[in-house]
């Protein structure tokens, strides 16, 4: 797969990125690290409360310039003046003026599963359209977005989304939702492409890595790439975190439909009410 994947207004987004949530204090080592290892994409969020640590190691590493930063409009926020106070904070965390990626993080607030908010994600999406306008921001987008939700931007807003963030991986590679947005010239940014470990449950995706002499995880990750999806992975750990920044190698056929044919959410055990992503 290409270092880079080229989005609809032409701009380059790196086909591999770095997650940040949940990283809490190791999150200036652990991005200090990815850095250092050649990520280039960074991806974060108001909500991972970490954007301090992250201005940290890129002032300690790298300039801005190099990288390419994803943030989100936290999922509560549903208004465009909401969207550009928000927006204003994550600059100022970040000691940037500038965002490569800005995505509205999930169609409805969380605990809203199931209600109407397509008005809402309008008036945020024309908050992004703005930032956009105004070159505060390289390229916009969503999360979580589901054909229906996607289509409501599409069709009503000015500019196209040119991401869409899913949970891809073995397992939940979401063909439907893959091809709408291929269709719409809207590229895929994977967030958990391991599922947080939780792939390792699978017994074929395991054994499938043992025969081609690579790590589950290799083979996971490079999966999600075979699908045209950009993974964001995440990891606090520094060996993880190099194991993960791999060239990929390409796979046969057979092992593709070996992948393709494990078609069990490993989340499936959430328990009853559990708010879960796409």
């Amino acid at each position: 797969m290409a270092k880079h994947l080229r989005l609809h207004n032409g701009l380059l987004m790196p086909s591999m990125g770095f997650g940040t949530l949940g990283l809490g204090g190791e999150t200036k080592e652990a991005v200090k690290t990815a850095i250092e290892t050649g990520y280039r994409l960074l991806e974060t969020a108001p909500i991972y409360q970490n954007e301090p640590g992250i201005a940290d190691a890129i002032e300690e590493t790298i300039d801005r310039d190099q990288l390419f930063i994803t943030s989100k409009i936290p999922p509560h926020i549903k208004t465009y003046d909401g969207a550009l106070r928000i927006v204003k904070r994550i600059l100022k965390h970040l000691r940037t003026d500038y965002l490569d990626a800005l995505l509205i993080n999930n169609p409805v607030p969380w605990g809203k599963e199931g209600e109407d908010f397509n008005k809402e994600n309008l008036e945020v999406w024309r908050a992004l359209e703005y930032l956009y306008d105004n070159d505060t921001v390289g390229v916009i987008g969503v999360s979580n977005f589901t054909e229906q939700d996607l289509k409501n931007i599409i069709d009503r807003g000015r500019i196209k989304p040119h991401i869409n963030q899913l949970g891809i991986f073995v397992g939940h590679d979401l063909p439907a939702l893959r091809d709408y947005c291929a269709e719409n010239d809207i590229v895929i940014q994977g967030h958990s492409p391991l599922a947080r470990g939780r792939v390792f449950k699978h017994s074929v995706l395991n054994e499938t890595a043992k025969s081609l002499n690579v790590s589950p995880s290799k083979l996971a990750i490079n999966f999600v790439h075979a699908l045209g999806v950009a993974p964001v992975i995440r990891s606090a750990k520094p060996e993880h975190i190099k194991e993960n920044f791999f060239k990929p190698f390409p796979l046969n056929e057979e092992t593709l439909a070996k992948l393709h044919g494990i078609n069990h959410d490993v989340r499936d055990y959430l328990p009853p009410g559990a708010t879960r992503q796409l």
